[in-house]
């Protein structure tokens, strides 16, 4: 059996928050994550489950949580 592709938009928004850089992920309207600077490293965080995950690049970052997200949505 065959799935029908779906489309998801997600965008990355490029904030400020107690001088400090951080990205927020949305697919559609709704963040699902962030991405923020913890020293050399970089830490994503899921919204849903409060989950963190340390990581070497924003990239991964959000590489990370879009994979998370896929996974928790998946499971409810």
């Amino acid at each position: 059996m065959s799935k029908k592709d779906k489309k998801v938009e997600v965008s990355v928004k490029d904030i400020e928050r107690r001088n400090q850089p951080v990205q927020q992920i949305f697919i559609g309207d709704r963040l699902i994550g962030e991405v923020v600077t913890d020293n050399e490293r970089f830490k994503a965080m899921l919204i849903s489950d409060q989950s963190e995950f340390y990581v070497r690049s924003q990239e991964e970052g959000l590489e990370i949580v879009l994979v998370a997200q896929c996974i928790y949505d998946s499971d409810t």
